[in-house]
């Protein structure tokens, strides 16, 4: 039997409420911060650190536009085969495996090689990231220029980016995407992973989306 929870879009961040409060759950971020505690989600346990490098909880909780008790990583879900269907406001862990596009993950991170404005590129998989993006010098293609907007991102803070828009080809799927183009700060975190974009809630939105965590497996359905 399927075990699900429902979830939230706060301010283009995937959130849970739980018995210890809003949870964002964040496929992008490979550990999972908060206080000092276990926590239960989706079948899994898993504990709660107050740091990731330089990156503290505490100066991410007071960054949040809305508040929050903690942040799950996908160390929670390493074993789990998870169903992200944000257009009925679930996430699911299944007990079937999947059959999909297999790509490493980054730092247990789901990827996935897609075709965007013509060229392949390896995209990042990232649940606390309201926006997609791409490099500034990524695309061959400038694509429709959709103007700027501001995002917000759980480790780098509120900023404004320019934005276009581009066709995403994922085997037999197309959807359309609003892009940010990548500030410094996310080009660096972009550079150091190895990751040519990053595809956050807006194209999680679009898709069903399947991610066997264990087995480094990605589906679109």
């Amino acid at each position: 039997m399927e075990t699900s929870i429902d979830v939230d879009i706060c301010d283009g961040i995937l959130c849970a409420d739980f018995n210890e409060g809003r949870l964002i759950i964040d496929t992008g971020s490979p550990v999972s911060l908060g206080p000092d505690i276990a926590i239960q989600i989706l079948g899994s346990a898993v504990k709660l650190n107050s740091s990731f490098g330089n990156y503290a909880w505490a100066q991410i909780q007071e960054s949040l536009p809305f508040d929050a008790v903690g942040l799950v990583g996908v160390d929670a879900f390493t074993d789990a085969i998870l169903r992200f269907d944000l257009s009925n406001n679930t996430v699911a862990r299944l007990n079937a495996p999947l059959t999909g596009q297999v790509v490493s993950f980054v730092m247990g991170s789901p990827t996935i090689q897609c075709q965007i404005g013509g060229d392949s590129l390896l995209c990042l998989l990232d649940t606390g990231a309201g926006l997609s993006y791409v490099h500034n010098h990524t695309l061959t293609n400038p694509g429709n220029v959709c103007g700027s907007c501001e995002d917000f991102h759980p480790l780098l803070g509120r900023f404004h980016v320019d934005t276009s828009e581009y066709e995403i080809v994922v085997g037999d799927h197309t959807v359309i995407d609003i892009f940010g183009l990548a500030t410094p700060d996310l080009s660096q975190l972009l550079s150091i992973a190895k990751i040519d974009a990053i595809l956050g809630t807006s194209f999680f939105k679009k898709a069903i989306v399947e991610i066997d965590f264990q087995n480094e497996v990605v589906s679109l359905v």
